[in-house]
């Protein structure tokens, strides 16, 4: 028999008693849970019983059988509610009508619906336990304001779908008023929310403190097409990440001008990871030769992959070049930067009776 429990807490805090006063009524007990999952959604003994541990919100008057009906209704398939339960428990006992659906009505009315929908809350399932009033809903508006449409609010949440789940609407509003303030237009913030949201998220001291740093240290002005781009790759790192990537660049002879020239024309440079960067180095400058300020003026040299695009490449273009097998020679950069169908055109093609070995070599070598 299942009985009402009212508890007085007493814990010991600092020089005084902290009293934690709890009316909170234990109307479904653990054994039931753990049947439903069970039974219901398939999980074993085990599953079950880590899940139900995690149960905070059980309540007699809410039917778990409604929210599995309502997930299958949006989307969800039998796998996937499995999961989401097993990760979030509670919300087969949030109220379908007054809770779920009015959640839901938000995403579906600016556009997200469908499959699409169930991708995004199923990446992000803490999506449910916001509040529509104090979170979801402002969070919607907020980002309508800067991305001017639900289309690319939507576009974003696709990229991003832990956006669904954020917000701080003090630290969204001052951020983007921090920006503004330092004249970045409109236009310039909507594409790099478009890009990378998470620049929203970040504290208003140390967007502040990366925003001066862009402009002083690295010596661009905010209202360069690129300053936005270049602060938005830095707040996705640590100092000391930095200093590392920073660090391989100089191990290889390359000077703070050449570093600084490369962040401004290409940031995502510094982005890549450390082996990354060496292994492109290392190609590019002790194998083709180049010097640092060549490479540093052409940054996209070491964004390409090197296994498919700059060795074959460079095998062909240097072999073509020293036997004088075509007559319109061109700059290794130009070659890199071609798509493979003119690159096939021509460098691969012209030789490809009289060198049917390179020919089918340099398909190998690119997958193909």
């Amino acid at each position: 028999m299942l009985v009402k429990a009212r508890a007085v807490l007493f814990n010991f805090v600092g020089n005084g008693f902290l009293f934690r006063y709890s009316t909170a009524v234990a109307t479904v007990p653990t054994y039931f849970t753990e049947k439903y999952l069970i039974n219901s959604l398939g999980f074993s003994k085990q599953e079950a019983i880590s899940a139900s541990a995690k149960v905070t919100r059980t309540n007699s008057s809410k039917n778990p059988a409604l929210c599995v009906n309502f997930l299958k209704q949006t989307g969800f398939n039998d796998t996937q509610i499995k999961i989401l339960v097993f990760k979030f428990p509670d919300l087969l006992f949030y109220d379908v009508e007054k809770t779920l659906k009015p959640k839901l009505h938000c995403l579906s009315e600016i556009g997200l619906s469908g499959p699409e929908l169930v991708k995004v809350l199923f990446r992000d399932w803490a999506f449910f336990q916001r509040g529509l009033n104090n979170s979801i809903k402002p969070l919607l508006s907020s980002l309508k304001k800067v991305l001017d449409s639900d289309e690319n609010v939507v576009r974003v949440i696709k990229r991003c779908s832990w956006l669904i789940s954020y917000y701080k609407g003090g630290t969204m509003e001052a951020n983007l008023n921090l920006l503004r303030s330092f004249g970045c237009s409109n236009d310039k913030i909507k594409h790099i929310v478009l890009r990378n949201p998470s620049i929203l998220k970040h504290s208003t001291k140390k967007l502040e403190e990366l925003l001066h740093r862009v402009e002083k240290e690295v010596g661009v002005s905010p209202d360069s097409a690129v300053f936005l781009h270049i602060v938005s790759v830095l707040a996705n790192l640590s100092q000391e990440k930095v200093d590392t990537k920073v660090g391989v660049f100089k191990s290889f002879g390359w000077s703070d001008t050449n570093i600084l020239t490369m962040l401004q024309k290409l940031p995502y440079c510094v982005a890549l990871s450390e082996a990354r960067i060496q292994t492109a180095l290392t190609f590019l400058m002790k194998e083709v030769r180049f010097k640092s300020i060549y490479i540093a003026s052409r940054p996209s040299l070491l964004t390409y992959s090197l296994e498919k695009r700059l060795m074959p490449r460079y095998e062909i273009w240097k072999f073509v070049n020293e036997k004088n097998l075509i007559k319109s020679r061109q700059e290794f950069y130009t070659v890199m930067t071609w798509p493979e169908s003119k690159f096939l055109d021509k460098y691969v093609l012209p030789v490809k009776a009289e060198l049917p070995n390179l020919y089918n070599l340099y398909l190998k070598r690119i997958g193909k």
